[in-house]
């Protein structure tokens, strides 16, 4: 490696560097990494520019090293000229001069050029949001799993000492709660009926809307990072002739909770009084209150 290519590495690894502490003071990571691991992503970047820096500093080449550890008129210590008797004044045969590089690969400014490509055009395209195809693989159409029974009790004294109300008197509840609720039968019978309000953002409805009088909310779920990502969501049913919020929209959706079984699944249902725009949170993965 010369003192170029070195400088080359260098170069690479401050752009890295740079690159992962621009996403860690930047909103762009939120979508992607929990955000109790995000210091992670602030030590990563330091330590890239940390080598990156060295290798600009000390480009020594690996040649020069050669040269300095090879010589070919050294003294061995062998004084046994049957068991030391080779010349190191020629060098093995490589059909040239002893002193030449052997250079591989197809060098580093192809390099360079193959690293820098996609890396820009992943930052100049990427939008940092799953299509509704990929929301889907992530749950946003499946049913609800059935929850343990060995959850503790919850009556309704418990919803109402736990959950806040907005100023319509509707419970403010976790897109994820309405969710689950679907899995429990006890819980189904406390929120049956229930006033409440959701916060999230809007998808087509894609079950049991023949009529296509509904759309879905949705939340999504991280424990990690987007690798492990789960999307949760609560169909919404408007009554006729009432405005409706655009795919991609934030909202906070009221209305009355309720659950329908569709081909033997029981699903949650927010019949809509009222849908208002809402400003987007932080953290998609994280409830604003």
């Amino acid at each position: 490696m010369t003192s170029l290519d070195t400088r080359l590495f260098g170069f690479l690894a401050c752009l890295w560097g740079s690159l992962l502490i621009y996403f860690y003071h930047s909103t762009r990571i939120r979508d992607y990494l929990d955000v109790g691991f995000h210091h992670f992503i602030m030590v990563g970047g330091i330590g890239m520019l940390i080598l990156g820096i060295y290798s600009f500093i000390n480009p020594k080449s690996q040649s020069e090293k050669n040269k300095t550890s090879q010589s070919c008129d050294h003294d061995h210590g062998h004084r046994d000229d049957e068991q030391h008797s080779h010349d190191h004044n020629h060098c093995h045969d490589h059909g040239d001069h002893c002193n030449h590089d052997h250079e591989e690969g197809h060098g580093p400014f192809v390099t360079i050029l193959l690293t820098l490509a996609p890396l820009i055009l992943a930052m100049t395209y990427t939008q940092d949001k799953l299509s509704n195809g990929g929301m889907a693989k992530k749950g946003l159409y499946e049913k609800p799993a059935l929850t343990s029974a060995n959850i503790p009790p919850f009556t309704r004294e418990d919803l109402e000492k736990n959950v806040p109300k907005n100023e319509h008197g509707e419970f403010q509840l976790r897109m994820i709660s309405a969710y689950y609720a679907a899995g429990d039968l006890e819980i189904q019978d406390i929120f049956d009926g229930l006033p409440v309000e959701l916060e999230g953002r809007i998808a087509p409805e894609k079950i049991n809307n023949e009529s296509g009088d509904r759309l879905r909310i949705f939340r999504s779920i991280i424990t990690c990072c987007a690798a492990d990502l789960q999307i949760v969501g609560v169909a919404l049913e408007f009554p006729g002739g009432s405005n409706r919020p655009q795919v991609e929209d934030w909202v906070k959706a009221s209305g009355t909770l309720t659950f329908e079984t569709v081909e033997g699944d029981v699903l949650p249902l927010l019949k809509i009084r009222e849908v208002i725009p809402a400003e987007e949170p932080y953290s998609e993965f994280r409830r604003r209150q």
